[in-house]
């Protein structure tokens, strides 16, 4: 087991999540940044963040008629808001309304700056308990009234309201994965650790693939034929790597997402995400804009120089929850 501090140091490295350009905008059909009255405030920020003013958020409790949701996803407590509409997904066991629920209880609190992409805050359940970052392998709560997730602190809770309630960050990143699973190597096989430990967690007839990788080669699959290698009738958790010119072209898994590759009728995927100025996102994108964000986009980072001709997009395919009506 390699010393935690070491892991820290490179699981924040490789989950650094990119560095947008600033004409980077979210994609068209995202729902636009939140328009409130922003006041300074002093925050526990993350590795290379930059200082931002922040919405003024009030928590809100969660609803007396929702309590009964608390004792089967502990996360909730910690969120800011449980909006109704996440509430009702959570009964339904609806993918889409429980990542748009997700959506909503943490949009008044997005960064208003689009380069302030390195958050790497969660939510832990066990103490300390809430929103914690991680600084030298320690667990470390953020200010109060800060409700940041970082890439994967935001895929975490969309594991945990669909599968695994009870699923901590420490159990997706560990050096020695269970399982003869792949070395974290310094945290840039992070990404894909943490895919990993998830399906070795799920049942199996959850996995249409078993515990088998879908290791797509960007370069090599134009955005049709990147969709049509996606499993139907699945979503799809999935790591965005790079090979980073400045590591020796080592391939770094930095990014997290959730893929739901059924077409609206407009031809468009869905992606549940947590990046820069869209925060925490439930977004619509056409193929060729999901190919070019998970090649080009997510590929800009001044410090690792991620190399966009060596994008893979990595994927468990799981199949959604059985839909369930519970309680009022």
């Amino acid at each position: 087991m390699r010393d935690p501090r070491v892991l820290t140091a490179g699981l924040a490295a490789a989950l650094a999540c990119g560095e947008p350009a600033p004409a980077a905008a979210p994609e068209e059909d995202a729902p636009a940044p939140t328009s409130r009255p922003l006041v300074p405030r002093d925050l526990d920020r993350t590795r290379g963040s930059s200082p931002a003013s922040r919405p003024t958020v009030h928590r809100e409790p969660i609803d007396a008629r929702d309590l009964d949701l608390l004792a089967r996803w502990p996360s909730l407590a910690h969120y800011p808001r449980v909006p109704q509409s996440l509430a009702a997904g959570l009964r339904a066991r609806d993918p889409a309304a429980i990542f748009r629920g997700i959506e909503l209880a943490f949009e008044p609190d997005r960064w208003t700056e689009i380069d302030a992409w390195e958050r790497l805050a969660h939510i832990r359940l066990g103490e300390p308990a809430g929103f914690c970052r991680t600084d030298a392998g320690r667990p470390v709560q953020l200010s109060p009234g800060t409700y940041d997730l970082g890439c994967l602190g935001g895929f975490l809770e969309g594991v945990r309201l669909l599968w695994l309630p009870r699923l901590e960050l420490a159990d997706l990143v560990p050096c020695d994965p269970p399982g003869g699973f792949e070395s974290c190597q310094d945290g840039a096989h992070a990404g894909r650790a943490a895919l990993l430990q998830t399906a070795a967690r799920l049942p199996a007839d959850t996995l249409p693939h078993g515990l088998e990788l879908l290791d797509l080669r960007l370069a090599e699959l134009d955005p049709e034929a990147l969709l049509a290698a996606l499993v139907p009738d699945a979503l799809h958790l999935c790591s965005v790597s790079h090979r980073a010119s400045a590591r020796g072209g080592e391939r770094m898994y930095h990014h997290m997402m959730i893929v739901d590759p059924a077409r609206d009728r407009l031809g468009r995927v869905r992606v549940f995400d947590t990046t820069g100025a869209a925060g925490v996102a439930w977004r619509s994108m056409r193929p060729e804009r999901f190919h070019g964000y998970a090649r080009r986009l997510l590929a800009r980072h001044d410090a690792f120089r991620y190399d966009p001709a060596s994008a893979w997009l990595t994927c468990l395919p799981v199949r959604p929850p059985a839909s369930e009506i519970t309680g009022p």
